[in-house]
C-alpha cells in the first residue's frame, strides 16, 4: 500500500515507511509536481491564538458556478495537511468551483469537538465572504478524506440546531461516520478515536456517539455522496453502508461509490477513483442547484 493512503487516516508515516524519512507526506499527483501555485492562501480564525488558513482555488476558465465548496483534508484528527486536497480543489475550480481547503485544530493537544468547530467556523467565513468570492451563501457543499470526510458528514446534518453551518450537499471519502463502529485491525492500532476524544482505556460509548454524524442525521440533513474504496485497509466499508442505510430510512438524498482497487484517501490520476471524483463533481453541480 502506498504510504500516503496511510497518512490520510493515522497524520503521521507507518513504520512500512521508514526506510524513506523525507518522504512528503502529502497526496502525490502530477497536479502536485507542477511548482505554478493555483490558489491563494488566507488566513480565517485565531482560535486560542492558532492561526487557522485555507487556500482558495477560483473557477479559472469561463465557466463559473458560483457555488462554493469546502474541502476538508484526513489526518485522523490528529495531523494532515490541507494541501492534501489541492488535487480535488484543482479539479472542482476546473468544473467551476470556488473551493476553500481549510486548517483545523488537532487532537489530542485540542480535543474534539474543536475540529468541528474549527470547520464550521470556516463555513461562517466562506458565507462573509460570498460577495467577494462570487458565490451563493445559500448553496455551499463540503467535501474531505477520511476524518474530513467525517466532518463534512457534520457539515450536512443540523448541528447545532439552527446553526447557520449547515452545508447544503456533501461528498465524503473514506469516511468514519459511526465512532462506536470498529475500524479495521489495522485502522485500530492508531487508536485516533481515542486520541480525538481523550480516552484512556476503556471507550467511551456516549461520547463516541456524540461525536458521530450519523447520531444527528435527521429528515433535515443534506444530500451526502459517499465514496470508499473496497481495499481500504483501515476503515471498514460498514461505515458506508450503515451511513447510506439511515438517510435511505430517513428519505434523505445518499449515495455511496464503492471503488474496485482504492484503499485508503484517493489518488486523482487512478482512472477509477478520478471517475469517482467526477461523479461528486456532478452531485455537487445537481444538489447545489446549479442551474
Amino acid at each position: 500500500m502506498p504510504c500516503w493512503q496511510l497518512v490520510t487516516l493515522v497524520g503521521v508515516v507507518s513504520s512500512a515507511c521508514s526506510a524513506k524519512p523525507n518522504m512528503d507526506t502529502s497526496l502525490p499527483s502530477p497536479s502536485q509536481s507542477t511548482p505554478t501555485k493555483q490558489f491563494t492562501t488566507i488566513t480565517f480564525a485565531h482560535p486560542s491564538g492558532v492561526a487557522l488558513s485555507l487556500d482558495l482555488f477560483k473557477p479559472n476558465g469561463k465557466r463559473n458556478l458560483h457555488r462554493g465548496i469546502l474541502l476538508i483534508h484526513g489526518g485522523g484528527w490528529v495531523g494532515g495537511i490541507r494541501g492534501e486536497m489541492t488535487d480535488i480543489g484543482t479539479l472542482l475550480a476546473q468544473k467551476g468551483f470556488t473551493c476553500a481547503s481549510v486548517d483545523y485544530r488537532f487532537a489530542p493537544k485540542w480535543p474534539w469537538p474543536a475540529q468541528l468547530e474549527d470547520v464550521q467556523q470556516a463555513v461562517r467565513f466562506m458565507r462573509a465572504h460570498a460577495t467577494e468570492w462570487g458565490i451563493d451563501p445559500n448553496h455551499i457543499g463540503a467535501s474531505g478524506i477520511s476524518a474530513g470526510g467525517h466532518l463534512s458528514a457534520f457539515l450536512a446534518t443540523t448541528y447545532p440546531p439552527g446553526a447557520s453551518t449547515q452545508v447544503q450537499a456533501a461528498g465524503c471519502i473514506s469516511s468514519i461516520d459511526d465512532l462506536n463502529l470498529p475500524l479495521t485491525p489495522e485502522g485500530e492500532t492508531y487508536h485516533i478515536v481515542q486520541k480525538l476524544l481523550g480516552e484512556t482505556s476503556v471507550p467511551d460509548r456516549e461520547r463516541r456517539t456524540k461525536a458521530s454524524p450519523i447520531t444527528f442525521f435527521d429528515r433535515r440533513t443534506s444530500p451526502i455522496l459517499f465514496i470508499q474504496g473496497k481495499q481500504d485497509p483501515l476503515v471498514p466499508s460498514e461505515q458506508t453502508a450503515v451511513a447510506v442505510a439511515k438517510l435511505k430510512s430517513l428519505k434523505v438524498a445518499t449515495d455511496a461509490i464503492y471503488v474496485d482497487g482504492m484503499q485508503h484517501g484517493i489518488n486523482a490520476s487512478e482512472p477509477r477513483q478520478a471517475k469517482a471524483l467526477e461523479a461528486m463533481a456532478d452531485w455537487m453541480t445537481k444538489h447545489l442547484a446549479v442551474r
